[in-house]
């Protein structure tokens, strides 16, 4: 098994300080001040928080909510470096809870000087992916790549700010794939919104073919019992009937009583979703979208491995883009991705149906073809007499090359 690692760059997050005593309590009607000192000590009459433009960025009837929406204020007036709030919705109020601004353009950059510095530790330690928090748009995604300057990273968008949906297109066209966080985009939102918004989005990268991770609070009665909802249940089955490449879990195994458990029942959800994933997407993928050679190759396979009813799509790649080509279509039967590389077997461990393999390089077809017949009778995907659909780029060894496709009975 090879686990990809994802380097999450934590972004802007804004959040409150510390109080004296560790909490305070806001009710109905309280005035509340947030500072931005982030060394104002809070009290029950205000706190520090990490953000400088307070002042600047709220105006008088803006709405902000504390500890992902629990607590509402209304805005009422600035004083210094200070702005004053009337409490709509009260509750307990912890030490660096965070905050949200909905509907409030933020002069804030999306990647900040400690992402700057982790993203150093990402590309020394050759991690696979990077995930960007509170993507705006596609400009956010643009100055990422730049700062990569050509590291072998994919860069995973986090869509939890509204501006991102109006941008999504453009967004997705400079990244790898996106995560869906529909913590913070259920506070920036109104709540009734977010699984619409989620379905438009796996919608919109499969017609791209890009990667998607639906995230946040799957499971999250399992951070105290033992077994999940029903209706955490049938989100996880859902997500993925619906086009998830990977489901995450976050405080389940972050803080919770049961992180194994939790990840077992995630991964017994996907098992049983992915029986009742039968329909033939890869007919409908991309339409009207002009696509290169190797897409076509790849939606061929696809439809070549059905109509043959093979045991399994066998790609030889070096990047795992023919794999990943492949699985944006979503074929019913598994993907082998052989490669003699572990770094693209880490990078394939969020693509759909995709199992990579390490083999020795390859030199000819011939002998890509043994090493398949015999890779799959190892793995018992194959018995004598079957077919696998065989997917490579000729000459062997240039990456972007896919134009050889074979349907090959097992000998």
């Amino acid at each position: 098994i090879y686990v990809g690692i994802l380097g999450d760059l934590c972004g802007p997050k804004i959040r409150v300080g510390k109080f004296e005593s560790g909490f305070a309590v806001l009710e109905m009607g309280d005035h509340f001040f947030l500072s931005e000192d982030p060394l104002c000590v809070g009290t029950k009459a205000g706190i520090g928080t990490s953000y400088p433009y307070l002042t600047k960025d709220i105006k008088p009837g803006n709405i902000v909510l504390l500890d992902d929406g629990n607590i509402m204020l209304e805005a009422l007036y600035p004083e210094d470096n200070r702005f004053y709030f009337r409490v709509l919705a009260g509750g307990v109020l912890k030490d660096k809870k965070g905050l949200n601004m909905p509907g409030i353009n933020l002069s804030v950059e999306t990647i900040t000087q400690k992402d700057k510095e982790d993203l150093r530790f990402i590309i020394e330690n050759e991690l696979d992916f990077v995930a960007l928090s509170f993507v705006r748009r596609a400009q956010d995604v643009i100055e990422l790549k730049q700062l990569l300057n050509g590291a072998d990273l994919r860069i995973i968008a986090k869509i939890e700010k509204p501006e991102a949906i109006s941008e999504l297109d453009k967004i997705l066209d400079n990244c790898e794939g996106v995560m869906i966080a529909r913590g913070d985009l259920g506070v920036e939102l109104p709540v009734q919104t977010v699984p619409a918004i989620q379905k438009q989005i796996l919608k919109r990268c499969s017609d791209r073919g890009k990667t998607v991770i639906t995230a946040t609070q799957m499971l999250e009665s399992m951070m105290e019992n033992q077994i999940p909802t029903r209706a955490e249940t049938t989100d996880v089955y859902n997500a993925i009937v619906d086009g998830s490449d990977a489901v995450m879990l976050s405080g389940e195994t972050a803080a919770g009583k049961h992180p194994v458990k939790a990840v077992k029942m995630m991964a017994d959800i996907a098992l049983e979703a992915e029986k009742a994933v039968g329909a033939v997407n890869f007919h409908y993928i991309l339409p009207g979208v002009e696509r290169k050679l190797e897409e076509v190759m790849a939606q061929c396979a696809c439809e070549a491995s059905y109509n043959a009813c093979s045991k399994a799509i066998v790609t030889f790649t070096h990047s795992g883009n023919t794999a990943l080509n492949i699985s944006k279509y979503h074929p019913p039967t598994l993907i082998f991705a052989l490669t003699p590389f572990q770094k693209t077997c880490r990078r394939l461990s969020l693509s759909w149906g995709v199992v990579p393999v390490i083999v020795k390089d390859m030199k000819s077809t011939d002998e890509m073809l043994a090493e398949a017949e015999q890779v799959m009778k190892r793995l018992e995907v194959v018995k004598s007499g079957e077919i696998i659909t065989m997917v490579a780029g000729l000459p062997i060894g240039f990456v972007g090359n896919t134009n050889f496709m074979k349907l090959h009975k097992v000998s």
